[in-house]
């Protein structure tokens, strides 16, 4: 089976979905950018954790209440590190700080582990990782959730560890193409102008506007698929030289 199809398939069959991008790669938050609002359109319950946007991106989000986060935060203590027999909290405007009464033993930081709960997670979803430290180092999932966890992995770097269950990676060209095509293959109709103009400064951003030895046919043609498509070149060129 083709690979974009298997990638499909399994899009097709999950409904709570979480998307992680490289926040180091401007690239990577583009098109998992663009998936978000696939997956939007598709009817999913999707998250995209982007702790932090680059000023020179945030004109590709509307505003970041378009961005949804797990609400549900699980905090565990092992019983074998203490034993508490209270817990307290207090808030006020700046902090909201939790208090144990500790009978036997002693917490350390390392014993203490955060997930967050709200969905019974179908699908993980990473764009542009070559290896599951940026998660593993992120307080969105413990270790031992992320291990049952299906995970489609997309990315365009060698070195990619090929850590997902499907593993959707192309080397010879830019992580917007590939973005762009995978969502061809689920339904030429995603691709609306706001996908369009994500995924064409994506392509900008990782061509150099076309100037870097990257510049392939292919690479230009999917550019001009993605203008015709609604992609404002001129919107994307403007904001990326303000910033």
């Amino acid at each position: 089976m083709d690979i974009f199809q298997e990638a499909k398939n399994l899009i097709n069959n999950s409904q709570n979905i979480y998307i992680f991008s490289s926040e180091e790669r401007e690239e990577s938050i583009t098109s998992a950018l663009a998936l978000f609002y696939t997956l939007k359109d598709l009817n999913k319950n999707v998250n995209l954790t982007l702790e932090k946007v680059p000023s020179r991106l945030k004109f590709l989000i509307p505003s970041l209440d378009h961005i949804t986060y797990p609400k549900n935060l699980s905090i565990s203590i092992p019983k074998a590190s203490a034993e508490i027999s209270q817990i307290r909290y207090e808030k006020n405007e700046d902090n909201l700080k939790f208090y144990l009464t500790v009978d036997k033993g002693n917490i350390k930081k390392s014993d203490v582990s955060f997930c967050f709960t709200e969905l019974k997670l179908d699908l993980i979803i990473t764009v542009g990782l070559k290896d599951l430290g940026e998660i593993k180092n992120s307080n969105s999932f413990n270790n031992a959730v992320l291990s049952d966890l299906t995970i489609l992995n997309i990315d365009n770097q060698k070195e990619n560890l090929n850590f997902g269950r499907i593993n959707l990676l192309k080397d010879n060209e830019s992580l917007s193409e590939l973005t762009f095509n995978f969502i061809k293959s689920i339904s030429e109709n995603l691709v609306k102008k706001e996908v369009a103009t994500i995924l064409l400064a994506g392509i900008i951003i990782a061509s150099d506007n076309f100037k870097s030895d990257n510049t392939s046919p292919q690479l230009l043609e999917a550019s001009a698929s993605l203008i015709k498509k609604g992609g404002n070149h001129q919107e994307i060129i403007s904001n990326l030289c303000k910033n």
